[in-house]
């Protein structure tokens, strides 16, 4: 069995000083079935989780790009984008940074 996307969490730092983000942060996820018949959304950090779940995805796994705020801000992440490629979610990044975004393994 081929996976069409892998395991990938990375994060990256925002370079404009004035913002209350301190950075950007991919995390790998997997929708699962919950115990009440609905749906939920589990992040995969590690491999064990990734292949764990494996079995239990409903669909490929995705990437979902948070904001990582400053420390003493009132949140500390929110998610703002989900994508199923991981060059997508790094263009985002770029996009919003105006800096480019390199991921070396994944």
């Amino acid at each position: 069995m081929t996976r069409s996307n892998r395991l990938c969490n990375a994060f990256a730092l925002n370079t404009n000083s004035n913002s209350v983000i301190r950075g950007f942060e991919i995390i790998t996820c997997r929708e699962m079935n919950d115990y009440h018949g609905g749906t939920i959304i589990e992040e995969l950090k590690t491999a064990e989780d990734f292949l764990d779940t494996d079995e239990f995805g409903l669909d490929d796994p995705f990437y979902r790009v948070f904001a990582v705020y400053q420390k003493d801000y009132y949140r500390t992440r929110r998610a703002i984008g989900d994508y199923y490629d991981i060059k997508e979610a790094t263009s985002f990044i770029e996009e919003l940074t105006g800096e480019p975004c390199y991921i070396y393994s994944y």
